[in-house]
């Protein structure tokens, strides 16, 4: 399995072909603040919600998935309040 990591700071398409998440790192933008995302399955917030991630205040939240997160129609990342930055890892087979 091949993976690379895709590092996001603002809203944006991650993929615009289905994909494999296998993890999702999220970091609030210092001590004192929480952050919140939230991937869709697609390319934009109004396609199905997959999930939203949240962290405690000043603290890194890291979410693996085992064996992976599928999305079916692309991967869009809306980015909360407070986020600092946030790494999602990209997984396909090899050809």
């Amino acid at each position: 399995m091949n993976f690379t990591w895709v590092r996001l700071t603002t809203d944006g398409v991650v993929s615009p072909n289905p994909v494999r998440v296998g993890a999702v790192i999220l970091t609030p933008v210092n001590d004192s603040k929480k952050a919140d995302i939230s991937l869709y399955d697609g390319e934009s917030a109004s396609d199905p919600k997959l999930l939203t991630i949240r962290t405690g205040t000043g603290v890194t939240n890291a979410v693996n998935f085992t064996p992976y997160l599928q999305s079916q129609r692309g991967l869009y990342c809306d980015i909360g309040g407070d986020v600092g930055e946030v790494l999602i890892q990209l997984m396909w087979e090899p050809e």
